[in-house]
């Protein structure tokens, strides 16, 4: 839940944005297709998800992140409080600074979202960034194109970009994702299908379908395999885990959903299984 948000806007764009949440733990990131974004986390912390990893990002941490489907979660044990300071970066407005040719045809981009590191500089930007906000009519059209010029070249000098036009490039050329490479990286993470189809950038229906003619089944009936194989594996290996906890980290959304499907599986509860394997019983 967004409980405050500002923003101030270049041509009818948001290019700066402070939001406050609370009590998430699943967002959409809200960028649109063509936008990038450099991201300071103010207050809280959170994990964001992209087609194929999972990054943790604490208070005090940067991210640079290009368009692209990813979500924002909660991390584990905590409240879901999260402040964060954005400058968005749009194609047209940001090429428009660097006359020079910004062909993208012979830079690979090797990333789509990342941590970036917080120096002196750039935390003293982004607090520019958030006095600003607080004071719109401070803001004329000539300091905006300046300070998102500012934190392109801030970002450009560091060790993650060897020259402002690669980097600029880097920002707004799509990275390729592997459907099948997708899939089997968030297999076990506790996505509905919608959410899961989000991810692989295609409509539920697009994605079923692709999804049988790839894996030869259908969604649903892999992905629980995917999770019972996880949640065997764990209660075998690990005799002090919770049951609870294994059931959340398998992806499953609640403990009921997984004894009943792992029963309907193995013929046994989880606890049942556990003890037929000759390991150590555990409460829940």
């Amino acid at each position: 839940m967004v409980n405050d948000y500002k923003a101030i806007q270049y041509e009818g764009k948001i290019v700066f944005a402070k939001a406050v949440f609370s009590d998430f733990l699943r967002e959409i990131k809200y960028f649109t297709a063509d936008e990038a974004c450099f991201m300071f986390l103010s207050k809280g912390s959170f994990n964001l998800r992209t087609p194929d990893k999972v990054i943790e990002f604490r208070q005090g941490d940067g991210m640079l992140a290009k368009c692209g489907n990813y979500y924002v979660e909660r991390p584990t044990g905590t409240d879901g409080h999260l402040e964060v300071i954005a400058v968005y970066f749009h194609p047209a407005m940001v090429k428009s600074f660097f006359p020079a040719d910004l062909s993208l045809a012979n830079f690979k981009p090797d990333f789509d979202a990342s941590q970036f590191p917080v120096d002196d500089l750039l935390r003293l930007f982004m607090d520019g960034i958030n006095v600003l906000l607080d004071h719109p009519a401070a803001c004329p059209e000539d300091l905006i194109l300046l300070k998102i010029k500012e934190l392109l070249l801030l970002l450009a000098k560091t060790d993650q970009a060897p020259s402002v036009h690669a980097f600029i490039a880097s920002l707004f050329k799509p990275y390729e994702y592997d459907f099948r490479d997708t899939v089997l990286r968030n297999s076990t993470a506790n996505l509905s299908l919608p959410e899961l189809a989000h991810l692989c950038n295609m409509s539920l229906a697009t994605f079923k379908r692709r999804f049988s003619a790839l894996f030869g089944e259908s969604p649903v009936q892999f992905l629980t395999r995917e999770k019972l194989a996880k949640a065997t594996r764990l209660l075998a290996a690990d005799t002090d885990a919770r049951i609870t906890d294994i059931a959340y980290d398998c992806g499953f959304d609640t403990v009921t959903h997984f004894n009943k499907v792992f029963k309907k599986h193995h013929g046994k509860s989880p606890t049942e299984w556990r003890l037929s394997q000759n390991a150590k019983p555990l409460s829940r």
